[in-house]
């Protein structure tokens, strides 16, 4: 594991270097005279963190170097490094990279003062005049969001401090509203629904609300029951079906009101979304509505169960949630009161009085040639009320003679239920208000959709392949002394002969393998993408690390020789339809099949194939199991930033960095996420790593050139040692696909992408149905 001090060692040193205009200004001298002095006058505004500083810490501790760091790195920050985009990002990346650093002596105020930093660092930032405003200011708001988030989930415990979630969440609501409610002292309280929602940048507030749901969804829930591969729930609709009580009695909703016809096109493979009811609450939030109970039969303790699969920006989600009455514990007792037994009769019989009932006013009743009609009307109902209580005193006396009685018994317990309309109701979505079509949208605020439409399946699975994290790939390559050629370096990892020993150390110190289908004697060639891929994975990003060797002739003819698609996939049923119609009728009882993991980052290629139209050759880093046809659709409707190219490099000889073929390696990198955009040579990123005799490495960054340099920690020329090179190599890749997505002007976040394709599927299957209608929708099954 990484300890402080290598960590601090080689991630300093690069601040240090990228601020290159501030070094002469700040020594070694002035960081350790951060350590014995307090700050200066001007840096009060910040607050008692500064006086409570630790000045009598060890030197030697690592709890000291610890705090050292995080104290010099915000106090430059907030003072000199934060109007330049470079400095301000390597000083961010390497507070990112202490939160991940866990130190036994570390306590809740060094991390609450670093979380402090951050936020006043924000409000400073979005403070600013308006003519300081740009895109650079707006893109170290955004790392410094996700630095917060990075800290908040490595560190749980600081949303207990009453103080520091206060802290946190003004900020996230600066960045979401461009205001705080609670202003400077003195200054009256903005109420929320009186605030103008003017935030900053569109880009801060979606960084914002990704922090927000951060806090209230992952801090202290990370990683799940499902593990760090997935951030969303497993389950499925054909899942949940294979758990529904009684499954060969349900009656598909959907199915009540359509034809023969409509049956025949709707195919068995979308069987399992017919017994779904599917609304979309606030344009934003898609709900699928399963009214069956789940688990094993019981007519006794038979409770309104409804299962809810909820698909909004930031995953999918599956609850069940069922409406009691009475406590658990007291759930097989009866539902009402003893029998008390019959009153005692009363013996004294009342006077009954002979009032014969006056139908109209004494003043109409010499008019009453004007009521003819009505008194006729009167009479035959008198009449016919005179037949009902004769009739009733002949059943009453009949019953006398015969000698038995009549007792009141409570109803039979209900055990039907319209669990989907009583959830909408007790939830509020039935309101008047609810329903009306707001002003400022054409959608209303509960919308159903209709799911016989063409398309729907796969509309659906679109979605749900849109990761809800960043996803990257970095491919790693073997150079052998005076290799040049592209099919010599990749035949290299063919065997664990032709490498070093130090190199597939140092794969396994990346991440942890996954798909394992078979094991052999290999120099990193098993994790090529078709046996296994090396993954790593936080709450706000996932990578897959690939060793590519040499393709199949089949995948061969897929590349043409300018690195272009030639080939085709197949298209294939939708995975409802597979998972539905493969595995088996969900009719058939037994117990169900481990649902398979499916991670994102397979997921999210399929999304690309799917809004570029375009078919990809199958490529290493997503799991062969779970790869899915592509499907012809529009344009790139929600742009993802391109696919940035990472590559690491193992030299045995250093001076073949400028003799390995870049371009030719590209066409064995083909991920799926390049969306029909061409890479060049010169836009891929390569971090050549070159071991030494003393066993340390050597280090060569190659890059792009633009407004933001190569990230950190990694820096040209540093030499590391073998202990810290998979930690150091995994941030640096990382940090470069951040910087690389900061920069691109049309990246769209993965929770705004799933949000604009809710709202696709919105406008292509909504009912638009008054409100009339819909309430008859929701006590009947949807129209055909």
């Amino acid at each position: 594991m990484l300890s402080l001090w290598d960590f601090c060692f080689f991630i300093f040193c690069p601040v240090f270097l990228v601020a290159s205009d501030t070094m002469s200004s700040h020594s070694l001298s002035d960081y350790r005279s951060l350590t014995e002095d307090l700050p200066e006058d001007g840096d009060a505004a910040y607050g008692n963190l500064y006086y409570d500083y630790p000045c009598r810490l060890s030197k030697n501790s690592a709890h000291a170097l610890f705090v050292r760091a995080t104290y010099l790195v915000c106090h430059r920050l907030m003072s000199s490094w934060k109007t330049d985009l470079n400095v301000s990002l390597a000083a961010l990346e390497l507070l990112a990279g202490l939160a991940r650093t866990h130190i036994r002596e570390t306590d809740a105020l060094e991390c609450k003062r670093a979380v402090k930093w951050l936020c006043d660092y924000i409000a400073q930032q979005c403070s600013r005049p308006p003519p300081a405003h740009s895109k650079d200011l707006h893109s170290t708001i955004v790392a410094a969001f996700q630095t917060a988030a990075t800290w908040l989930s490595a560190h749980p415990f600081l949303l207990h401090d009453k103080e520091c979630l206060t802290t946190v969440l003004e900020v996230v609501e600066l960045g979401i509203s461009g205001t705080k409610s609670q202003g400077k002292p003195g200054e009256p309280v903005k109420l929320k629904e009186e605030k103008e929602l003017k935030p900053a940048s569109m880009r801060v507030r979606d960084a914002a609300e990704a922090l927000l749901t951060v806090i209230l969804e992952q801090v202290g829930y990370f990683p799940s029951p499902c593990g760090a591969e997935s951030l969303s729930s497993l389950l499925d609709e054909a899942a949940l079906l294979r758990h529904c009580r009684s499954p060969s009695s349900l009656t598909p909703p959907c199915q009540k009101n359509c034809s023969s016809s409509t049956l025949n096109d709707l195919g068995k493979g979308l069987s399992p979304l017919l017994h779904f009811r599917y609304f979309v609450i606030e344009n934003s939030t898609m709900l699928a509505l399963l009214e069956e109970p789940l688990g094993v039969s019981d007519d006794h303790d038979s409770q309104p169960t409804v299962t809810l699969l909820i698909r909004g920006p930031f995953g999918r989600h599956a609850w069940s949630m069922q409406l009691r009455h009475l406590p658990r514990h007291k759930s097989g007792s009866k539902y009402h009161a003893p029998n008390p037994g019959r009153p005692i009769p009363m013996g004294e019989v009342p006077v009954r009085r002979d009032v014969k009932p006056r139908f109209f006013p004494e003043s109409d009743e010499k008019s009453s040639m004007e009521h003819a009609h009505l008194s006729r009307l009167v009479e035959r109902q008198a009449a016919a009320e005179l037949i009902a209580v004769q009739k009733a005193k002949e059943s009453l006396e009949e019953m006398r003679n015969s000698g038995s009685q009549v007792e009141c018994a409570p109803p039979p317990v209900c055990h039907e239920f319209q669990t989907a309309r009583l959830f909408l109701s007790h939830f509020g979505f039935l309101s008047s208000e609810s329903l009306k079509e707001p002003l400022n949208s054409p959608v209303a605020p509960l919308t159903a959709l209709d799911i016989n439409q063409p398309g729907f399946s796969q509309d659906l699975e679109a979605l749900d392949a849109i990761s809800c994290r960043t996803c990257d790939t970095v491919h790693l390559f073997y150079v052998r002394a005076r290799q040049k050629t592209a099919e010599e370096i990749l035949a290299n990892v063919n065997s664990s002969a032709t490498v070093h020993p130090h190199f597939l150390e140092f794969l396994s110190s990346l991440g942890w393998p996954v798909i394992d289908l078979l094991s052999s004697d290999h120099g990193g060639s098993l994790y090529n993408g078709e046996h296994k891929v090396l993954y790593w994975a936080d709450v706000n990003s996932e990578v897959a690390f690939v060793v590519p060797t040499l393709k199949s002739p089949r995948f061969l003819d897929t590349i043409s020789t300018d690195g272009s698609t030639s080939g085709d996939l197949s298209s294939g049923p939708a995975s409802f339809d597979r998972s539905f119609s493969d595995k088996g009728n969900p009719t058939a009882l037994g117990p169900p099949e481990k649902p398979s993991r499916t991670f994102s980052l397979d997921l999210e290629r399929q999304q690309q194939q799917h809004d570029t139209g375009e078919s990809l050759p199958q490529a290493p880093p997503p799991p062969a199991r779970q790869r899915r046809s592509g499907r012809q659709g529009q344009g790139a409707l929600y742009p993802m930033g391109g696919d940035t190219k990472v590559l690491v490099v193992w030299l045995e000889s250093f001076e073949d960095w400028i003799h390995v073929p870049v371009g030719d390696l590209l066409s064995s990198m083909v991920t799926g996420l390049e969306g029909g955009i061409r890479v060049s040579e010169r836009d891929c990123f390569v971090i050549f790593l070159h071991a030494l005799q003393t066993g340390l490495l050597r280090v060569k960054l190659q890059g792009p050139s633009g407004r933001m340099t190569l990230a950190t920690p990694l820096v040209d020329g540093m030499v590391v040692s073998r202990r810290v090179l998979g930690t150091l190599v995994r941030q640096t890749s990382l940090n470069m696909c951040r910087r690389r997505r900061l920069e691109n002007d049309s990246y769209h976040p993965p929770h705004v992408r799933r949000r604009l394709k809710i709202q696709e599927i919105t406008q292509k299957y909504m009912i638009k149905m008054s409100e009339p209608q819909l309430y008859t929708y929701l006590f009947s099954g949807p129209p055909s």
